[in-house]
């Protein structure tokens, strides 16, 4: 009967015209959809007609398709059979590879949790301790943390080490940190501050051993937080007695004495800089504080004379030729800057400075002389206008193309619309905007927000050079949830949809950094009920609510409101407003933090400039 029926629907499936053939991925998804229902023998019935009739197929090949081979087998209890497909590749998606620092492939995390639970349930106690102690991680990465807080309960009746280092992780008691070996708590603080929670790196690395004893990665994670949590006098005295050769020391040592506002002696230590990696990147830092007291002249000489500019330098340099009123290194550099970088939030603001040059108009320069939030704003509405629409082209192959994808996004597992985009058989060519526009419908239309976010971030620099395609990069996503909460509290929609795009690029399950949901609810306030505010409509609302609090607090005053919900009153008060509540980029130390707020400001402009 159950052959009787695949043949009626391979017929069915045969009737169309010509299209891309997306067979494969149907026969695979019912396969997933059986084990989702908990029929697992309707389940191998359908995978292993997918295997025998698709070989070929990019799911297959790609190693992604095996796990859930393997994981159907274990959950039919066929032990052997699971660790046979377990064992025999892992899926490695396209971002992994390209990942500059490679930490855990989030799949062979997963398949090593199950095969672990295999060996527990097969009572083989060694090998399965061994796999759950490969989920022990010295890294924060919340995707993993589900299956890392399982394997640490059951670690936990072998060692009570294990129960110490979820107490600390994950019931935030450091109480028991004296109970663990040095090297443990070296783990739990790269841990804490890859999460940012640089109070508890401190507080462990205190408890590891004097700083003297540490090794040089760990010397600079200790500094480098207390940076952060503005320890300025403390890092100065830890770093007295280094030498010239010592360049991250001396880089750190030079931070505090600038976040200090001491800028003589901050350069000073930039300037014993002397290793090639650091260098240039100290040569900004010294160019920027010639900036912010106003020496625009010796700015320019320090920064035409890096070795390796990039696109923090020349911005900077712009800005400077700017002030100079220097039309001639403005113009060259410009050139070279707009095609190497056309996705730079201020390529607006140097396009009207070239613009009214070009014109010979008097004031060419008088934009320089507003603060970010105006100049933002004014910038993003004219850039705008000088940018072309692109020719959106409805070719016959982009229709099919499409259509194959849409039935693909149809199936509602966003990881085989990307491992569709990612094979060969759709003769997809992403040099091509148009594959591009056609790719990105395809996961806008099936609602998977988080992935087309991720997918845009890689097209962003061709979406920018043109006025149409700039609601793919500013989109607005969950538009009943946000117009229906809108009107409830009454504030921009733009600000909303900022918060969003900052807080969690549309994923509506984020959780990093203690934080929920697509406004990146404090965790502290949710009382443990995680899933609840996952609801898109229940975290869009409260989000707004604590949005609109700010915003009236404020009068109003959006770059106040925006700052305060995503980084906090205190981070807000550490920075020097205007009276108009403006803020000079110049004055924010962190370089990291400055780019941070740059692009919370002109993510506002654009959403403003597009929608309203």
């Amino acid at each position: 009967m159950r052959y009787l029926y695949l043949i009626i629907l391979t017929i069915m499936l045969g009737i169309r015209s010509f299209s891309y053939n997306v067979d494969d991925y149907i026969f695979f998804n019912k396969g997933l959809e059986a084990n989702q229902k908990g029929d697992y023998k309707n389940s191998l019935f359908y995978y292993e007609i997918y295997q025998k009739n698709f070989p070929y197929s990019y799911p297959l090949a790609s190693n992604y398709a095996k796990y859930y081979i393997a994981k159907n087998y274990m959950d039919m209890k066929k032990y052997d059979e699971a660790l046979l497909f377990f064992s025999r590749a892992v899926y490695v998606p396209q971002n992994y590879v390209k990942q500059e620092f490679k930490k855990t492939n989030y799949f062979q995390y997963r398949r090593d949790y199950n095969v672990a639970k295999i060996y527990e349930l097969k009572n083989e106690k060694n090998k399965s301790i061994e796999y759950y102690k490969r989920l022990v991680t010295n890294y924060y990465d919340p995707q993993l943390e589900p299956y890392e807080k399982k394997a640490l309960k059951i670690l936990e009746k072998t060692n009570e080490k294990y129960r110490y280092i979820y107490e600390i992780k994950y019931q935030d008691n450091l109480k028991v940190i004296d109970k663990l070996t040095k090297e443990e708590l070296l783990d739990l603080a790269n841990y804490f501050y890859e999460k940012k929670e640089y109070e508890k790196t401190v507080k462990i690395l205190n408890k590891a051993g004097s700083y003297t004893e540490n090794k040089v990665s760990q010397k600079i994670i200790y500094l480098e937080s207390l940076l952060k949590l503005d320890e300025n006098k403390k890092v100065i005295e830890l770093t007295n007695d280094i030498q010239i050769g010592e360049a991250n020391f001396l880089f750190i040592r030079a931070v505090a004495y600038e976040q200090n506002k001491d800028y003589s002696r901050a350069i000073y230590n930039y300037e014993k800089i002397e290793d090639v990696k650091l260098k240039d990147r100290a040569a900004f830092r010294i160019g920027r504080i010639y900036y912010k007291i106003e020496d625009y002249t010796k700015a320019r000489e320090v920064l035409e004379k890096t070795n390796q500019k990039n696109e923090r330098i020349d911005s900077l340099l712009l800005d400077i030729y700017i002030k100079l009123q220097n039309r001639k290194k403005f113009i060259e550099l410009y050139n070279k800057f707009k095609n190497k970088y056309p996705e730079n939030p201020k390529i607006g603001l140097y396009y009207m400075v070239y613009t009214k040059l070009i014109e010979n108009d008097r004031n060419s320069w008088q934009l320089a002389n507003y603060n970010v939030f105006f100049a933002s704003n004014y910038v993003v509405r004219n850039y705008m206008n000088s940018i072309n629409n692109f020719e959106i082209k409805k070719t016959y192959k982009e229709e099919v193309l499409k259509d194959a994808l849409t039935q693909i996004g149809a199936l509602k597992n966003p990881e085989l619309l990307e491992l569709a985009v990612q094979s060969n058989n759709f003769d997809l060519d992403t040099e091509t905007i148009q594959d591009k526009i056609t790719i990105m419908n395809s996961y806008i239309e099936s609602k998977f927000y988080k992935e087309s976010f991720k997918k845009v971030n890689i097209f962003r620099r061709e979406f920018y050079r043109y006025r149409n395609l700039l609601h793919y990069v500013y989109p607005k996503y969950y538009r009943e949830e946000v117009q229906n909460t809108r009107k409830k509290y009454l504030v921009p929609q733009s600000l909303i949809y900022t918060v969003m795009y900052i807080e969690s690029g549309f994923d509506n399950e984020n959780n990093k950094f203690e934080k929920l949901g697509l406004m990146g609810i404090p965790k502290k306030i949710v009382k443990n009920n995680d899933e609840y505010y996952y609801n898109p409509q229940i975290n869009i609302d409260t989000g707004t609510e604590i949005l609109k609090k700010i915003y009236d607090k404020h009068n109003g005053m959006i770059l106040k409101t925006l700052i305060e919900y995503i980084y906090g009153e205190k981070v807000l008060k550490g920075l020097n407003f205007e009276l108009d509540g403006d803020l000079k980029l110049e004055t924010i130390v962190d370089e990291k933090f400055q780019t941070e707020i740059e692009e919370i400001v002109y993510t506002y402009a654009f959403y403003s400039a597009i929608y309203n």
